[in-house]
């Protein structure tokens, strides 16, 4: 039973190596997703800091992302009013995503908040900074749909999932070449 089970430990983990590998192909990556990364949106600042912006946006769901969020995702961390002066509603993504964006200085962003602009115009955000992340920023993009999503968790996880192929091949080798002790 014992030898089994390590080969089916050792086929799990090899597959899923596997996998990670391929998640690696660009060609892989633009299947999953044409999009690489979200796109951040001209964002005007009322200071210096980031603790408040306007942004312009057309009707649709947008995310809010944050760089070294303290924890996320966090709906209470912004408040969105919209070109009537009313507050949007802000909501949680439901799960942790990240990216780092490529087009600066791979600056790496959490997706905190998600909310919906249901008019054309600027929206203001007043963001609550971490006291203990100076220069923190936060963006503004499009929602990114399951398959962006999904291609930004790939990833973030691909190094462990590519992990898991040397892992099952030691563990098929080692199973492989036990011998059974005589009785």
């Amino acid at each position: 039973m014992g030898r089994r089970l390590a080969l089916a430990v050792a086929g799990v983990l090899v597959l899923v190596g596997c996998l990670g590998l391929l998640t690696a192909v660009p060609a892989v990556q633009r299947a999953v997703s044409p999009d690489a990364e979200p796109t951040p949106l001209p964002l005007r600042l009322a200071g210096t800091r980031y603790d408040g912006f306007t942004v312009d946006l057309a009707t649709g769901r947008y995310a809010v992302w944050a760089t070294r969020p303290t924890n996320a995702p966090d709906g209470d961390r912004c408040r969105v009013t919209g070109p009537d002066g009313r507050p949007a509603a802000v909501g949680e993504p439901g799960h942790v995503v990240e990216w780092t964006e490529v087009a600066t200085d791979d600056t790496a962003w959490t997706w905190t908040s998600t909310f919906t602009a249901p008019a054309a115009g600027s929206y203001r955000l007043t963001c609550r900074l971490d006291p203990d992340s100076p220069g923190q920023q936060y963006a503004v993009t499009r929602e990114p749909d399951r398959r962006l999503a999904l291609r930004l968790r790939l990833a973030r996880w691909r190094g462990l999932l590519v992990a898991a192929l040397p892992a099952g091949l030691v563990i098929l080798g080692m199973t492989l070449t036990w011998r059974r002790r005589p009785a």
